[in-house]
C-alpha cells in the first residue's frame, strides 16, 4: 500500500517535474505521428510519395497552386511546349510532314520524347511562379490521331508525359478534345493554307468523325483515364474558321459538341464542357455560326463559352479596351436569348509590347530553340481577317478582294505573290510587319489591368495567358515569360488582381472605368479614370499594377488612365 500512494504524498517540486516530464513525452509523440501523417498526401496511398513519383505515375500528385479550389481568374497558355521539343532537335521539318509519318521514325520519336520531358522539367518551374492554378494544354496532347494512331490501338506515352508534368506543377488543365483521327479521316483531304504545326498531329485532315461509335470510344477512354487531372474539356478549337474542319458548318459542329458533351458526361457528370474556341469578328460569319449554334441548343450542352481575343497582338491591334468590350457583350447577348448566358472561358488573349519585328504568317517561329504554339492557330495574314468568305474559293479563276489583301493565299488566281506549296516544311516562316505604335510595359501592363477587370465583371471565368514569347514578335511579347524565363511587368499585375479579387462574389460596374467587387468580407474597387467615387471616404488601401501597396486619404486619390489602381476599404 505504501507504494501505490507513494505519488500522493511526493513534495509538490516533483509533482511539478514528473507533470512537465510526461508533457514533454506526449509532444514528442505527437511530433512524431504528424510526420508521418504528412508523408501522404490526402487521396494517396503510401506508395505514391511525391517525392519518389515518376512520370508515369498517374495517379501522382502536386499540392496545386493557391486558387485551384476556387474559381481560377487566370491560367496558363501552352506551358509546356511540345513543339519546342522538335524543334530543340532540328526536327520540325519532319514533324510537319505529319504525325502519323514522324511517328515512324522510332529514333527521332524517342529523341523528341527526351526533349519533350526536359521542357516539362523546365517549365514547370515558370509555371509555379506564375502562381495560376490551370494550364491550357498543346492542342496535340488529346488529339485522337496521337492518342489512337491505329483503330483500336491506344498510345497515351506522351499525353500521361504531360498530364503528370502539370499535376506536378501544380496545375490542372483545360484538356483541347481533336477529333481527328488520319484512319477516320482517310477520304477526307488536307486542309488548304492551313500548315500550322498544331495541325501536323493529325496529319491535316480535319472533317467530322466518320465513325461516331469509334470517336465515343476513343473520348470515353480518354477522360476515364484523365478526369481527376482535366477541369475543363474544350471540344476542338477555332472551328469555326478554314482551318477547323466545321467552317459554315454550325449543324455539323453542334452535333459534335452534343455527341462530346454527352460522353463525356455519362463518364463524369460533374465535368465541364466547352466549346471550341470562338474566333474574332473578321466578318458577319463568325457571328452567323455562332447564332445557329446556340438557336440550335448549342447552349445546355456547355458550362462555359469559349472565345478568343487576339486583336491587340494582330496586324490591327486597337489597344482599347471597348472594343474587347463589344464582343463580350455580343455573346452574352447571344446567350441570354437562347436559354440563358453561360460563364465565358477567355483560351486566348493577350497585348504586344515594344516594337515588334515581325508577325507569324501560319508557322509559330522557331525563336531560342523552341517553336511557339502558344500563338493564334489560323493563318493570319496582313490584315485582321483570316476567313476567306465561303463564296471565294482557290482555285475558281477569279482574283476576289481576299486573294488581293493575300497574294500568298491563292497566287494561282491572281498571278501575283510567290507560290508556296502547301504542307512544305516550314520551320522558320514570319514577315515583316507595318508600323506599329510603341508600347511599353507600363502602358501593357495597364491595358491587361484594364481588360481583365472589364472580363471579369461581364462573366469570363478564366483568362488564359500565353507562357512564353520573344521580345520581337507581336504574339510572344504578349507571353508572361520571355524566352530566357524574365517575367514581363503585366505578370504582377494579373497576380496582384487575383490576390485581391480571387473568389470574388458579386461585381458591380458604378461608372465608366470604375468597378466594384465583393470578395469575402471585403470590397475591392478597381479604378482608373473618371471622377473619385463618393461613395469610398476615409483612409484607404491603394495597390497599383505593379503591386505596390500604401495607404492613403481618400480626398488625396487622383484616378489616372494610365495608372490603374485597386483600392480597399
Amino acid at each position: 500500500m505504501k507504494n501505490i500512494f507513494s505519488i500522493a504524498v511526493m513534495k509538490p517540486k516533483y509533482i511539478f517535474l514528473l507533470a512537465i516530464a510526461v508533457i514533454l513525452v506526449l509532444a514528442i509523440i505527437t511530433i512524431f505521428i504528424g510526420s508521418r501523417a504528412n508523408k501522404q498526401l490526402p487521396g494517396q496511398s503510401p506508395q505514391q510519395n511525391t517525392a519518389s513519383s515518376t512520370v508515369s505515375d498517374l495517379n501522382t500528385t502536386s499540392p496545386v497552386n493557391e486558387s485551384a479550389n476556387a474559381k481560377p481568374l487566370f491560367g496558363t497558355m501552352i506551358a509546356f511546349d511540345i513543339n519546342g521539343a522538335a524543334a530543340a532537335m532540328g526536327a520540325v521539318d519532319a514533324l510537319q510532314k505529319g504525325w502519323t509519318e514522324f511517328r515512324k521514325d522510332n529514333s527521332a520519336y524517342q529523341n523528341f520524347k527526351s526533349n519533350f520531358k526536359k521542357i516539362i522539367q523546365d517549365r514547370a518551374k515558370l509555371v509555379k511562379e506564375t502562381g495560376f492554378s490551370l494550364d491550357r494544354g498543346s492542342f496535340s496532347y488529346f488529339t485522337w490521331n496521337v492518342i489512337e494512331p491505329q483503330k483500336g490501338q491506344f498510345d497515351w506515352e506522351l499525353t500521361d508525359l504531360y498530364a503528370q508534368g502539370a499535376s506536378n506543377a501544380g496545375v490542372k488543365i483545360s484538356a483541347v478534345i481533336q477529333p481527328f483521327a488520319s484512319w477516320d479521316q482517310k477520304n477526307t483531304s488536307p486542309l488548304t493554307n492551313c500548315n500550322a504545326l498544331d495541325f501536323a498531329y493529325y496529319d491535316y485532315k480535319a472533317g467530322p468523325p466518320n465513325d461516331l461509335a469509334e470517336y465515343e470510344i476513343f473520348l470515353t477512354k480518354t477522360v476515364e483515364r484523365y478526369k481527376d487531372k482535366v477541369a475543363v474539356w474544350e471540344i476542338g478549337n477555332e472551328y469555326d474558321g478554314r482551318c477547323g474542319g466545321y467552317e459554315n458548318n454550325p449543324q455539323g459542329y453542334f452535333n459534335l459538341l452534343k455527341i462530346s458533351s454527352e460522353t463525356i458526361k455519362k463518364v463524369d457528370p460533374q465535368a465541364k464542357v466547352t466549346n471550341g474556341g470562338a474566333l474574332e469578328f473578321s466578318d458577319n460569319s463568325i457571328r452567323n455560326f455562332w447564332t445557329k449554334f446556340f438557336q440550335l441548343g448549342g447552349g445546355q450542352y456547355i458550362d462555359y463559352f469559349n472565345l478568343h481575343y487576339n486583336t491587340e497582338r494582330s496586324q490591327n491591334p486597337k489597344l482599347d479596351p471597348a472594343i474587347f468590350q463589344e464582343k463580350l457583350i455580343f455573346f452574352n447577348s447571344l446567350m441570354e436569348k437562347n436559354g440563358g448566358k453561360k460563364p465565358l472561358y477567355l483560351t486566348e488573349f493577350g497585348i504586344y509590347s515594344g516594337s515588334p519585328s515581325s508577325q507569324l504568317i501560319s508557322q509559330p517561329a522557331q525563336e531560342s530553340g523552341q517553336v511557339q504554339t502558344n500563338l493564334p492557330t489560323q493563318q493570319t495574314p496582313l490584315k485582321q481577317s483570316s476567313n476567306q468568305p465561303s463564296g471565294d474559293k482557290c482555285g475558281d479563276g477569279i482574283c476576289d478582294d481576299f486573294e488581293k489583301q493575300n497574294p500568298n493565299v491563292c497566287p494561282k488566281d491572281c498571278q501575283t505573290g510567290v507560290q508556296q506549296p502547301t504542307q512544305q516544311p516550314q520551320s522558320e516562316k514570319s514577315i515583316p510587319i507595318q508600323s506599329l505604335p510603341k508600347v511599353s510595359q507600363e502602358f501593357q501592363a495597364a491595358l491587361y489591368f484594364k481588360d481583365s477587370i472589364i472580363a471579369f465583371a461581364s462573366g469570363v471565368n478564366t483568362i488564359f495567358i500565353d507562357m512564353v514569347g520573344p521580345d520581337d514578335n507581336i504574339v510572344g511579347s504578349s507571353a508572361a515569360f520571355n524566352t530566357e524565363g524574365r517575367p514581363r511587368l503585366f505578370l504582377t499585375t494579373l497576380k496582384t488582381i487575383a490576390s485581391k479579387i480571387s473568389g470574388f462574389s458579386k461585381v458591380e460596374k458604378i461608372a465608366d472605368s470604375q468597378y466594384k467587387f465583393t470578395a469575402g468580407n471585403k470590397i475591392i474597387y478597381a479604378l482608373w479614370s473618371g471622377m473619385f467615387p463618393k461613395e469610398i471616404s476615409g483612409k484607404v488601401k491603394v495597390t497599383d499594377m505593379k503591386g505596390q501597396e500604401q495607404f492613403m486619404d481618400a480626398t488625396k486619390i487622383k484616378l489616372k488612365a494610365d495608372q490603374p489602381v485597386l483600392i480597399e476599404l
